[in-house]
């Protein structure tokens, strides 16, 4: 409530980020992982695999109604009330906790602070250090990084791999801290079971693979529709809708899916169906296209992502031992969260290499192009996509092209056109890869039921 309402009252970025991606974010970090070990521990059995399903439908409903209401405010008023209207909303919702069966914890375990200080650090430098790699270089520094006036270039190094490597240092240190508060008695932040737990992992990467796909979805889809097709925002949010519902409906499907098939068959055949449907999206991406042309792969994306999100933290948190659950609930969403700004970050970086590469070739093989003005171009507008600021991008054009001859404007627009389609098709190939991936770490599953029969109830023949 408190994030919410300083995003929609924000007079900078900086309060508004305070706002958005802190303080709300905090607040989601408390609720998501209580919300599954609630479910986790107040049913069992059929109840069980429901009450996910009804879960994963809200916030599946939420995804398809959100981007509509925030486009719609963002279109016709303004985007502080997509912001505002979530106030009243979770005030509702603090006013009606109270129905909820309290449940505590006589123990009282202490809170493991410099673990949550590692975890926190090595993860945000490992994502920091993706989005900043096209800006600052992957390896050599394109430009210092600076900070307070100070010009952060170690021996000549982007700022990228040092963030990068600082956090994967600082995650061999997190997991050490772990294994030593374990020995001294100490309560650890994730008991280091978990970790050994190869079923739990392997669900964790399902979850963190298909989480980052859609992620990666919901981030490059609108910025096509809306830089390359000019689409507004509720547009946008109009267009994802397939993807949405299909998923909504495949939610329920799952349940009855699950209680005569083993949970494994259906994530398998949901990341095959992910993997199709994205291969598929890639195909629909051409120039002149329109948005009636996506429907097909979002609807078959959608399909797959509902059949493995449905149940998925319902079976991964199963593997955990019955003490560990509160730990693995909390491990499952710090998975899920990761892998939405993995998705994000990852296929940013795609996205933007891509179309600048795409960009730089176009102008370089176009035979109608003047040869004196592509290297002006290729600076112009490789630096317009790392920023993605179009209106300057089009006043600047305007300047360099002065009095060119419609062939050239046109032609112009060809390379920028043929780099965005090339570009997304790029992309998802690339999110069809994290799709596999999630598709071979379904496999090492255990073929079990989540809802076990009456016959193996009693063990019985």
């Amino acid at each position: 409530s408190i994030g919410t309402l300083t995003a929609a009252l924000s007079v900078n970025i900086a309060m508004l980020t305070a706002g958005w991606s802190f303080v709300e974010r905090v607040g989601a970090a408390l609720m998501l992982p209580a919300i599954t070990w609630f479910l986790m521990t107040t049913y069992q059995g059929r109840d069980r695999v429901i009450a996910f399903a009804v879960f994963s439908a809200i916030a599946v409903g939420g995804a398809a109604i959100g981007p509509i209401i925030g486009g719609f405010f963002t279109t016709y008023l303004s985007w502080r009330w997509a912001f505002g209207l979530e106030f009243p909303v979770a005030m509702i919702v603090l006013a009606f906790s109270g129905i909820l069966a309290g449940q505590s914890n006589p123990e009282r375990p202490k809170l493991d602070v410099l673990g949550v200080i590692l975890s926190a650090i090595s993860l945000f430098a490992i994502v920091l250090g993706l989005v900043l790699g096209n800006e600052y270089g992957w390896w050599v520094a394109k430009k210092a990084f600076v900070m307070g006036g100070l010009e952060i270039a170690p021996f000549g190094l982007s700022i990228a791999p040092v963030l990068m490597i600082t956090g994967g240092i600082l995650l061999l240190l997190f997991m050490l801290w772990q294994r030593r508060q374990e020995r001294k008695g100490n309560e650890p932040l994730i008991p280091t079971s978990l970790f050994k737990n190869r079923h739990f992992m392997m669900g964790n990467t399902v979850a963190l693979m298909q989480f980052a796909s859609i992620a990666a979805l919901l981030f490059s889809i609108p910025v096509f529709l809306q830089q390359m097709l000019l689409k507004n925002a509720i547009e946008t949010g109009v267009a994802l809708l397939p993807m949405t519902l299909a998923m909504l409906i495949l939610t329920f499907v799952t349940v009855r899916l699950v209680v005569k098939v083993p949970i494994k068959y259906v994530l398998v055949g949901g990341m095959a169906i992910g993997i199709a449907g994205v291969i598929l999206l890639a195909y629909s991406f051409s120039v002149g296209m329109t948005t009636t042309d996506l429907i097909a792969g979002l609807i078959l994306i959608g399909c797959g992502a509902g059949l493995v999100t449905s149940q998925l933290d319902n079976l991964t948190i199963s593997f955990a031992k019955p003490r560990e659950t509160n730990e693995a609930s909390g491990a499952y969403n710090m998975f899920a969260n990761l892998g939405n700004s993995l998705g994000t970050a990852l296929i940013g970086t795609i996205l933007v290499a891509l179309l600048m590469s795409g960009l730089i070739a176009g102008i370089n093989n176009s035979k109608i192009l003047p040869p004196e003005n592509k290297a002006e171009l290729n600076i112009l507008l490789t630096d317009t996509v790392n920023h993605m600021e179009t209106e300057d991008f089009e006043a600047e054009i305007e300047r360099v092209l002065g009095d060119y001859p419609d062939e050239y404007i046109e032609e112009l627009d060809v390379v920028i056109d043929d780099a965005g389609v090339n570009a997304m098709r790029g992309v998802n190939y690339a999110i069809a890869g994290m799709l596999g991936v999630g598709l071979i770490a379904s496999v090492f599953l255990p073929r079990r039921k989540l809802v076990p029969s009456a016959d193996e109830a009693t063990g019985s023949t």
